[in-house]
């Protein structure tokens, strides 16, 4: 019998060996316009999920370096940096937990992979709308 913690390694592990495997030959001539079977759309869901954290992460660097300005009078961007980088990491934590919470849920399923994927992509989504507020100076939409 496994533990949980043994079964996280072995599903991240598995994954990542069947995604590495497969990018080699089909990314480069992946339609995923006409994606037919478990691994085509697998490696679709987990070429956009690549695009989204590539946003994420260059709109949390904007944000990061919007607060390294010097602080103003009533405005502490040295408190909200560090409010920031320890909401980062608790959304890091949450958004990992949900999405393994789904993919358990699915365990049996083909479908397990690309809903992981799936969550893990709609979270992000929904993290840079909440980092765009930072941005845009409003945190209010």
């Amino acid at each position: 019998m496994t533990n949980k913690g043994e079964l996280m390694k072995s599903k991240q592990w598995l994954y990542g060996i069947v995604f590495s495997v497969f990018s080699l030959n089909v990314y480069a001539e992946l339609d995923c316009n006409n994606a037919m079977n478990t691994l085509e759309i697998n490696a679709c869901a987990e070429q956009e999920q690549q695009k989204v954290e590539q946003k994420l992460n260059q709109t949390y660097k904007a944000v990061m370096q919007m607060m390294s300005q010097p602080d103003l009078p009533g405005m502490s961007f040295a408190a909200v940096k560090k409010d920031l980088l320890e909401s980062q990491r608790a959304w890091i934590t949450f958004r990992k937990k949900d999405c393994d919470a789904l993919y358990d849920f699915y365990i049996d399923g083909s479908i397990r992979n690309v809903v992981y994927i799936s969550c893990m992509k709609k979270h992000a989504e929904r993290r840079i709308d909440d980092l765009d507020r930072y941005l845009s100076g409003s945190t209010l939409k």
